[in-house]
Formats: C-alpha cells, structure tokens, sequence
C-alpha cells in the first residue's frame, strides 16, 4: 500500500500493514479500533479477543467475582452505569491494612499465553480515591482470590503472591504513591519499575499491556507508552487470566474502582492444541 493513498479517522485507506505509523483501514490480520496504545481488537482467524463492556446488570459467565475474607466486598454490573459499567467495591473490614482482606476483583480463566504471541491486555478504570488505596490491573496465574503483588512495605520493593503476572500496580504502602509496573515469571521477580504518574480520584484512566510470545511486557498509560521493556515480565508458557482488583489500605473504608471495559487478545494458536 502506497503511503499516498487517502486518510479516513486517521487510518490509510485499503489492506495490508503499518504505513507512516498508522495501521490501515483493514489489515489482513484482524480488524483493530483506534490509535496505537489504545486499541480495541475484534476476533479473527489470526487473533484471539476478549472485549467487556459490561452492559446490563449483570456479570457475564466470562468472569469470576472475587473477594478476600471480609464479605462487604461487591463486584456488580450497574444497570444505570450509562454505556456500561463494572462496579468493584472494597471491603471495610478493620484488618490494619491487609489489603487482601479487604480486595474485590474480577478474574477470568486461564485461557492466555504470551507464548501465542502479541499478547493485549487493557483496561479504562475509574478509582473512587488515591488514599489508602490499592489496584491491581493485568494478567496472573489463579482464577481464585489473590492479589497478584502487593508492596512490600519498605521503599519500592514488592511482594508477589502470584507465580507468574504482570501488570500496573497502585499501593499506598510504597514510599512514592504512584503507578508502579511489576512483572513475575516462575517466582523470579522482574526489575520494578517506579512512574511520576498517579491515577487522579474520579478520573478515568486507560492501563494497556503488551507481552510478546518471549515474555517481554510494553506498558502504555492513556495510549502513552510508558516505563521501559520489561524483560522476565512473564513466563512465556505460563496460563493466565486477565484480572483487575481494588482495596483499600486503611482497614476501615471502602474503595469504588469503575470498570469501563476490560480487552484482552494474542495469536490464535497455530497447532491448534487446546493447552
């Protein structure tokens, strides 16, 4: 395709690959929305997709609900959310800032692998405040309750509870209280990486992720690249769900993290083996 050939939305009219940095119309790979770092995938022979919008009032068969011990946690489907909208709510349990007490998310099943090659994860969430909170947004290794990493407490060190994960984490218990990107393959924590970048309290923001199939993660924050290449984010092989969770690190008070949509997507399979 021509470089010359017409615009429409900012996308080169006709078939085939990148031209000047813009994906074209129609791509013989799949259908792609929006611009890079912000892009919705449909499902193709090439590519695997997920894309919730989490219209209705209820949570579709694709996600677990998922709490710690304290069962004030809630994971509900506005019915009124205009355009469609996942509520998690954190529990109020006074635990001293256990944050997995208190954690309400959703997972879905461990239906992803980067090994499969270009490997989306991406969210656009809303947090009801930057205090004593915490989120968790990207892929782990357990359907089941569990916050993938956590702060360790002690400067910008962590503590990971998933084997393999990786993902955008905000935790108040760090010294600086802003994004920080994790990663973990087979117990082997990857190099944290610190962001000036906090999410704002009721503004929404967009977290994407993109793992290709050598376990190495890109990590965009409204549709800007952000951080370094992270090496080790995952191991390759490793079956993950996509999942997003919030707490709260005072023990006493609930969060609200909105949901907008979740996206996920990777190459389909070659061989077609089911695992």
């Amino acid at each position: 395709m021509r470089p010359n050939l017409p615009s429409l939305h900012g996308a080169y009219s006709g078939f085939g690959r990148f031209v000047n940095g813009l994906k074209p119309l129609v791509n013989v790979g799949g259908f792609i929305a929006g611009q890079h770092g912000n892009q919705i995938e449909f499902p193709s022979p090439r590519r695997v997709a997920l894309f919730d919008d989490f219209l209705g009032d209820v949570l579709s068969d694709e996600w677990n609900a998922v709490e710690g011990t304290d069962t004030d946690a809630t994971q509900a489907v506005l019915a009124g959310g205009i355009g469609g909208l996942l509520r998690l709510t954190s529990g109020n349990d006074d635990a001293n800032g256990t944050q997995a007490t208190d954690a309400s998310g959703v997972t879905s099943f461990l239906n992803w692998q980067a090994a499969n090659g270009d490997l989306i994860f991406q969210a656009r969430l809303k947090v009801s405040r930057i205090t004593n909170a915490y989120i968790y947004a990207g892929f782990t290794d357990v359907i089941s309750a569990e916050l993938p990493v956590i702060s360790a407490g002690s400067a910008e060190t962590v503590t990971t509870n998933a084997t393999d994960g990786v993902g955008f984490l905000f935790d108040t218990n760090f010294t600086t209280d802003t994004w920080h990107l994790v990663g973990v393959a087979t117990d082997v924590d990857a190099t944290v990486q610190t962001l000036t970048d906090a999410p704002v309290a009721d503004d929404f923001f967009t977290v994407r992720i993109e793992v290709t199939h050598e376990g190495k993660a890109s990590f965009y924050l409204n549709g800007k690249q952000v951080g370094t290449t992270m090496t080790g984010a995952v191991t390759p092989a490793a079956d993950l769900t996509p999942c997003v969770y919030v707490s709260n690190a005072d023990g006493t008070s609930a969060v609200n993290l909105d949901v907008d949509y979740i996206h996920c997507a990777m190459n389909r399979a070659a061989d077609g083996d089911a695992t």
